[in-house]
Parts: C-alpha cells; structure tokens; sequence
C-alpha cells in the first residue's frame, strides 16, 4: 500500500510539474505573440491579440486639457505676479506674414504683438516655481545625471557654451545639434542683452526624470518641472524630403500655387509606425479601414527603407484631411501637417508642446478637429465634413492663419527661444563663467563655445564633457 501510494504520489507530482510547465510555456508564447504584434508594422493582427496590446506611455483614458485664456483670440494675458516677464506690446505695429516670418530679430514688443498665447507654457513654469517658493540651483543641475540625447549648456555674456553631452547614436547628435543651432540663431539675432543662464535639455520624445528641472521637446500636464523648448525640425531634421521646416514650408506653398484648393483629394491621409504607439495607431487603421475617405497607410521599414506607402508631408497636403497620431509620447510630425492647407484631424492629446495652447477645438476660429481617443467617433466626423465643405475650408483656412502663417514662423521660434531663456533666468542661478578650480589670471572658462565644438568629431561630440577635456582625463 506504502509503494502504491508513493507511486500516486510520484504521479501527482509529474502532473503537477507537467501542468505548470505547460502553463508556463503558454504564458511565455503568449507574451512573445505580444511582443511581435507590438513590434509588427503589419496591419492585419488577430483580434485576440489587438485587445492585449500595450498602451505604451499613453494614458488611453485621459487627455491634456488646453487652457487658451492667453491665446490670439483673448484680450489680455496675465503673467506670474512680481515678475517682468509680460512681453510688452508694440501698440503701431502689425505681425505680417510675408514680412516678418523670417524675422528672427523681432524686438520683445514685436514678438508680444505678433505672438500672443506662444508664451503661455513659460508663464506657467514660472509660475510653478514662485508657488513652491523654490527658485532652480546650481545643485539642482547637479543631480541631473546626463543620459542619451541630454546636453548641459550656458549662455555667458550673449555666447553659447556647451558643457556636457550624452548621445547614443547619430540620430541623437543631430538633434542636440540642430537644438543648438536653434538657440545660437535666436541669440545671434536678438537686439538687446541675453541674460547669462545654464540649463539642461533632452531631446528625447520622454525624460527619465520628469521631476527634475531641464528643457523638453513635450510634457505631460503633471510635468510641472518640464520646461517645454521648440522641437528640433524648427532648424532640421535628417529625414528624407524634410531637411529645415522652411525649406518644407516652401516647397509646400508652391505646390498649392499650382493646385487649386478645388482640387484637393477628398479623403483622410496619415503615413506612420505602429511600433511606436501600436495600441493608438492601430486604432486609427482600424477605424478607417475599408472607407471611401481614408487614405490611411502604414509605413514598413526593410533594410533601412520604407515601403511604397511611403508619401512626403509636402505630397500629404495634396489632401483635405490629414490624420494625426501622437508616438512613444509626442510626435514631431505634427508640425509638417499642420503647415498644410487642409483640415488637422487629431485625437485626444495626452502630452503637450509649447504652442498647443493656440489651439482651438471648436466655434468660429476653430483651427483643427479633436475626436475621440480611440478613434470611436472619426467615421461620423469624416462624414460630416465631406458633406459640409464649407466648414473644412473654414477650419483649414484658420488653421493656415495661426500656425503656418505665424505660430510655426521662424520669428515665432527665435521669440519663444529668447522669452524661454529670459524666464529661466528670472527663477534660476547666475552661472559662474570661471571654473572655481582656477584662480588668478590664469583661469579658465567654464564651457566651450558652440562654434568650437561643431567641429569636434562627431564620437567628440557624442560623449562630451568639458571639465574632463580641459583635465585631460
């Protein structure tokens, strides 16, 4: 009885061990199935798996809520109390487009007339830092442990010095670069003293730490230590057909002048990635699949190149409708739509950019289209505006007005970059110029000049650090 026991037993435990192998092994092929689909550019996936996907950093349930009180369209702007941070207006002056969008040395009061409710997010990073009574120190820069695609950087008497940076790969390094570029061109341009400041900023589409104080190209509303700065494709971005945002502009103007607005495709385009936000993007697919008015498409990358679906932002603009689709947190792209004559069409947004206040959902100056989230609501919106023309022409019109023609200009840009600078400095240390290390005549100063270090090589450049440079460690 003992031996037959023991062999129930013995059995019971094989099957114990068996079951949960299997167990185990299924959990494990179902999180791998997972895995792909998220990776996967395809656009056909089971359903099963589709309800698994990840919603990656987005908080599919929620949304940023934009509170506009300092757009174009109020009347007055309020600012942090006890600080001189209103940009004055210019009372005899007008913004022109044709004149002025190049202007990247407008005087503060100019970029106040021309440019109200730009500056909005600055305010409110001011305004965070007078609450908590807590003004951005030296040792606060400090404890911000440089990663991949962060730079340390000051302005010392109007020059820009760059102190440390961390890039992983080429992609990051230019970005930093053309962030640089962005802030040498406003200071270059600007009449008038730049205050002395230092300051960390990322391009990633997310920072690891969004408790610290430094300079982000997106935020999320509870990000209240982000400071938000102009995306980097403002001076470049190293991608095929786009190159500087005014070359794009450009190209995009002179195509309208050979078609006629009658003569836009009436269908919703949007080229992207799904691994990038797989679980938002598919929505889209999804929600467009089969309609006479989509022109949705996925971009497949092999061997380092997109598929035939492939289609420039100055060709996306040949259409009415032009879908956007927020990635791992923002998306850059948004922008190249945004300059096309045709009507903006963009979910429920969950992170924010430093001239997403100008936008307006609804009534007379309507400039884009909000839907739902998961796209649950697009097909009846598409239906409607395809059947009421004269609402989209109105919605892109307005849209052309206050983002291509003057939000998204490259005066707009050079005023918000010297306003952000003015407004960190107000709740920020003075930099020291001197390395503290050295005295005398003989001591050095802390940084190095931009112009110097766009000629290091490009490894330089990627793992920098300048007080282990002049050290020669």
């Amino acid at each position: 009885m003992l031996a037959i026991g023991f062999r129930f037993r013995r059995a019971g435990i094989l099957l114990a061990a068996v079951i949960i192998l299997a167990f185990s092994t299924g959990i494990l092929l179902l999180v791998l199935a997972i895995m792909r689909t998220t990776l996967s550019e395809a656009p056909e996936v089971s359903l099963f798996l589709k309800k698994l996907l990840p919603a990656g950093n987005c908080l599919c349930q929620s949304s940023a809520n934009f509170d506009c009180r300092l757009s174009i369209f109020a009347a007055t702007q309020d600012v942090p109390a006890g600080e001189d941070l209103a940009v004055a207006k210019d009372a005899n002056w007008n913004f022109d487009f044709a004149r002025d969008g190049e202007n990247i040395g407008l005087r503060k009061d100019q970029c106040g007339s021309a440019f109200p409710g730009l500056f909005e997010d600055i305010y409110r990073a001011v305004e965070f830092r007078l609450e908590s009574n807590e003004s951005i120190s030296v040792q606060d820069l400090d404890a911000i442990r440089l990663s991949r695609g962060m730079v340390r950087a000051m302005v010392i008497e109007g020059k820009l010095l760059v102190i440390e940076s961390r890039h992983m790969d080429e992609d990051h390094r230019k970005k930093g670069l053309a962030i640089l570029h962005s802030i040498y061109r406003s200071i270059s341009a600007g009449a008038g003293p730049t205050p002395n400041v230092e300051f960390v900023f990322s391009i990633e589409d997310m920072v690891q730490h969004p408790m610290q104080p430094l300079w982000s190209l997106a935020r999320r509303p509870q990000d209240e230590n982000i400071w938000l700065m102009p995306d980097f494709g403002f001076w470049s971005w190293d991608i095929e057909d786009l190159g500087p945002f005014d070359s794009v502009v450009e190209q995009v103007v002179r195509n309208e002048r050979e078609r006629p607005k009658e003569d836009k495709i009436q269908k919703l385009v949007w080229r992207g990635a799904l691994a990038r936000a797989p679980k938002l993007r598919r929505a889209l697919l999804d929600a467009s699949k089969d309609k006479s008015w989509s022109d949705v498409e996925v971009l497949v990358e092999k061997d380092s190149d997109v598929s035939g679906n492939y289609m420039s932002a100055a060709d996306q603009c040949n259409y009415m409708f032009v879908a956007h689709a927020e990635g791992r947190s923002y998306s850059g792209s948004l922008k190249y739509r945004q300059i096309c004559d045709s009507v903006v069409i963009i979910h429920k947004m969950q992170w924010i950019q430093h001239s997403h206040y100008l936008f307006v959902a609804s009534g007379p100056d309507q400039n884009y289209v909000e839907v739902e989230r998961d796209f649950s609501d697009l097909d009846s919106v598409m239906e409607h505006f395809i059947s009421h023309p004269e609402e989209a022409r109105r919605i892109a019109d307005n849209s052309i007005r206050i983002f291509r023609e003057r939000y998204l200009t490259m005066a707009a840009e050079a005023c918000y970059w010297r306003a952000l600078l003015k407004a960190w400095s107000s709740v920020s240390f003075e930099p020291n110029k001197f390395d503290q290390e050295t005295q005398g005549p003989a001591r050095r100063s802390r940084g190095m000049r931009f112009e110097n270090f766009l000629l290091l090589e490009s490894n330089e450049q990627m793992d920098f650090e300048w007080n282990k440079r002049v050290k020669g460690v």
